[in-house]
């Protein structure tokens, strides 16, 4: 079993016993999901390397770029190890498997069509609406980044720029739902 399975078994020992006393075989169990916890790792830390997105590219190639690269790498790793295991480990009550807990999210969270609203409304406004704090404040609690949310905002049709940009709405409800489970702000 590796490090992310034993942490795994025992952060479900500590808030969920009754689920792993009710497993056939918890060894195999933690060894098989700390095995996926680090293949999602692995992937997700190379995605995030070369993702313009979260502003962790490959600088361009100098001499003195070892330490800024190491600490690159490292950043990317730590982000995804968080991600994974927020998804895969640490839920407060593991007793709600996390289909189930996403399924109760995506019927209650705000849907992508209220923000595409605010965007109308924002343009339909003879007066800008926001101050660039507040837009950096709806780009945090939306999960979404600040490229995203000026060019919906500058979009012709702000609806037709969302469905063009679903990839990026799809990662950040991922994000706002991590937060939701894992009670992190």
């Amino acid at each position: 079993m590796n490090q992310y399975g034993a942490r795994a078994m025992e952060h479900w020992r500590a808030h969920a016993p009754e689920r792993v006393a009710a497993m056939e075989d918890p060894s195999w169990f933690f060894t098989q999901l700390g095995q996926e916890i680090q293949a999602q790792v692995t992937e997700l830390s190379t995605r995030l390397e070369n993702d313009r997105i979260w502003g962790l590219e490959k600088q361009s190639p100098r001499e003195d770029n070892y330490l800024p690269e190491v600490s690159r790498r490292m950043t990317a790793h730590r982000i995804a190890e968080e991600v994974v295991m927020s998804q895969l480990a640490w839920i407060h009550d593991p007793s709600l498997p996390l289909d189930e807990a996403r399924q109760e999210w995506e019927e209650t969270r705000p849907a992508d069509e209220a923000l595409i609203s605010w965007a109308e409304r924002t343009q339909d406004s003879p007066y800008p609406q926001y101050s660039q704090v507040e837009l950096e404040q709806k780009a945090l609690d939306w999960a979404i980044p600040m490229w995203f949310l000026e060019g919906l905002l500058a979009a012709e049709i702000p609806g037709q720029y969302a469905r063009e940009h679903q990839e990026v709405l799809r990662q950040a409800a991922d994000v706002r739902f991590l937060r939701e489970v894992t009670g992190t702000p």
